[in-house]
């Protein structure tokens, strides 16, 4: 499995300083572009660097195939997601709803933090207490979560 993540799921990981746990669960790309977006929170590039996640450098053939999905709110970034996720057999790792209800149309696997948060529960690699705290920081910081799946989170992971 490799995952693809989009900058929503890198800025929600980068103020929990959990970047590098995303490494950990899977082989990880970011698409040029997305990285270039990511600008915020302060030194998030260098911590997608230093987490080992692979930049995929963006073809202009991609470029023009991904147009078709630039409808409605998805942004150009979103839907060169879409389509290299789709082309290249990716797990697609957004908080986007508008990019999650078109990966479900395609049936394109997709996540986002909480599924992030909940693998690293299963694989034992951040403590529940750490998690629990990253959930409230998530929170504070505005971050898109489902209600009830944040509270199901909350309640696995006994916070």
């Amino acid at each position: 499995m490799i995952l693809l993540s989009d900058a929503n799921v890198l800025i929600d990981l980068c103020h929990v300083d959990g970047i590098s746990v995303l490494t950990q669960l899977a082989s990880v790309e970011v698409l040029d572009v997305v990285f270039d977006e990511c600008t915020y929170p302060d030194q998030i590039q260098d911590k997608i660097i230093e987490s080992g996640i692979t930049q995929v450098v963006v073809q202009p053939l991609w470029i023009r195939l991904a147009q078709q999905y630039c409808q409605g709110k998805l942004s150009q970034q979103d839907a060169l997601c879409l389509h290299y996720a789709m082309t290249f057999n990716r797990v697609l790792m957004t908080n986007e709803k508008p990019l999650r209800n078109l990966c479900q149309q395609k049936n394109i696997n997709h996540h986002g933090t909480l599924w992030i948060i909940q693998q690293a529960y299963e694989k034992n690699v951040v403590p529940n207490v750490e998690l629990c705290k990253w959930l409230s920081i998530l929170v504070a910081e505005g971050s898109r979560m489902p209600k009830q799946e944040l509270a199901n989170m909350r309640n696995l992971l006994g916070c």
